[in-house]
């Protein structure tokens, strides 16, 4: 029954009960025209319960309200406009809300450093790769920025952009974090959406440490490969000369120069072969020969390649296993060339009378193989770089002991292809420890892959 049906029964009840009550006034009429008026009485009573509750509802949650029962005929309009506007209204929020997620999540996961500012400095919003440059766990909404960053040049470039509006970009060393960092900071401004009068300052940090490490190691590298080919070819080209100007007519001479320029080629040789070889291993096409090895013949056999080349400079060289019958899965040629570089580094940086020893055992699963000697010892501040090509802690010293200056190159990079780990512990004038560590047996050959350029 609808809203007006219940208004013409009401009305025709009334009419009723009081044309009945006007033509008599007998007891049974004034009673009919009493209960008339009490039943009207209580049908707009319980009407205007449930209509309140009805509408009540139907205001709280429109969406899921049907309909209105009582007030269909007359308030349908209200009805569908207010579902209309409440379905537009909770589609308006959902999208709001799913915009904010997915740009906080991209806020979050982004590797440069985020803040936006307002004109006074103070921070409005901030990511999680700034709290990691800058170290922060606490919230900072409302702090300065130049405060928080406290370096003069961040100070100048947010004042140079909040004051002057500009788009600027600096490259900041941080010198007193170790190790050093390197960051790239841009800042601007930008105008709020849709309120053009309210600019903002914002500001990205970009971390360009690697990058600029990885610059250094290109230079030095040019540098130093370029070094070391011209110093043998200039020997070659000079003694060469020398027999073209007439040493070749003295025969004793002639062939101590032509020993040197053959030694000088053999260098160059050397120097190439070392390169190919760390070209083929970073391309990624190096193939991995796995067989069981025991460890302790092969040490044997390391032992005895070196032993005359230790005894020359009576250096005691000894070589321990345990357990002595340990057995591991690995290329043997790549851990022989690993071995062999490491030994010859140590006898080559190790004074007479000094000692040089391998000692190997298991570990957590892994091989654990340490070269050990009492040489002349790497300073702090060349360790990290030990595994760079060409790099050399003393030049001269490393030119006149001979070799590549490639080796510990090739071992780190043979070390990674074969899913292990090589580092070193050294003290200036008392000696260096070189720890490999390499599984005992290989990975899935889904999961090894060769490494990309590391060092």
């Amino acid at each position: 029954m609808s809203f007006r049906t219940f208004l013409f029964l009401a009305a025709l009840i009334s009419y009723l009960g009081g044309w009945l009550a006007a033509e008599s006034t007998s007891f049974p009429a004034l009673l009919l025209l009493s209960g008339t008026v009490l039943l009207l009485s209580g049908i707009f009573f319980w009407a205007r319960k449930s209509a309140k509750k009805e509408i009540r509802d139907f205001l709280s949650n429109p969406a899921r309200s049907k309909a209105l029962s009582w007030f269909t005929d007359l308030l349908d309009p209200v009805y569908e406009g207010t579902v209309r506007l409440s379905r537009e209204r909770d589609a308006s929020l959902r999208q709001e809300i799913e915009t904010a997620s997915r740009f906080s999540a991209v806020l979050d996961n982004m590797v440069e450093g985020v803040v936006v500012t307002d004109l006074k400095g103070k921070i409005l919003l901030v990511n999680r790769a700034f709290s990691r440059f800058f170290r922060i766990e606490v919230p900072v909404r409302g702090e300065s920025f130049g405060l928080l960053s406290r370096k003069a040049g961040i100070n100048d470039l947010i004042e140079e952009v909040l004051v002057q509006r500009r788009s600027v970009q600096k490259e900041i060393v941080f010198s007193d974090v170790s190790p050093p960092r390197t960051w790239s900071l841009l800042g601007t401004t930008a105008h709020g959406a849709g309120t053009p009068e309210k600019v903002y300052g914002v500001f990205l940090l970009y971390d360009l440490t690697e990058i600029r490490r990885l610059e250094r190691v290109r230079r030095d590298f040019v540098a130093n490969v370029s070094h070391e080919i011209r110093t043998p070819l200039t020997s070659i080209r000079g003694f060469a000369e020398a027999l073209l100007d007439g040493a070749m007519n003295d025969p004793e001479t002639s062939r101590e120069f032509l020993g040197i320029i053959l030694n000088h080629a053999e260098r160059l040789g050397a120097i190439v072969s070392d390169l190919l070889h760390l070209s083929q291993m970073e391309s990624g096409k190096e193939v991995l020969n796995y067989n069981s090895v025991l460890l302790g013949v092969q040490l044997e056999r390391i032992h005895s390649l070196y032993h005359s080349a230790a005894g020359k400079k009576e250096i005691r060289f000894s070589v321990e296993v345990v357990p002595p019958d340990l057995e591991y899965q690995t290329d043997e040629g790549k851990m022989d060339l690993v071995l062999g570089n490491l030994v010859e580094n140590a006898l080559k940086y190790t004074r007479p009378g000094g000692e040089v020893g391998v000692a190997a055992k298991v570990e957590d699963h892994s091989v654990v193989i340490e070269v050990r000697d009492t040489g002349i010892g790497i300073p702090r501040t060349d360790v990290d770089r030990v595994f760079e090509r060409f790099y050399r802690v003393d030049r001269a010293r490393s030119r006149e002991a001979g070799g590549t200056g490639l080796g510990l190159a090739i071992v780190k990079h043979v070390v990674e292809i074969l899913k292990g780990s090589v580092k070193v512990v050294s003290q200036p004038g008392e000696g260096s420890t070189f720890t490999v560590r390499v599984p005992l047996a290989p990975q899935p050959p889904d999961e090894r892959k060769v490494p990309s350029e590391g060092a």
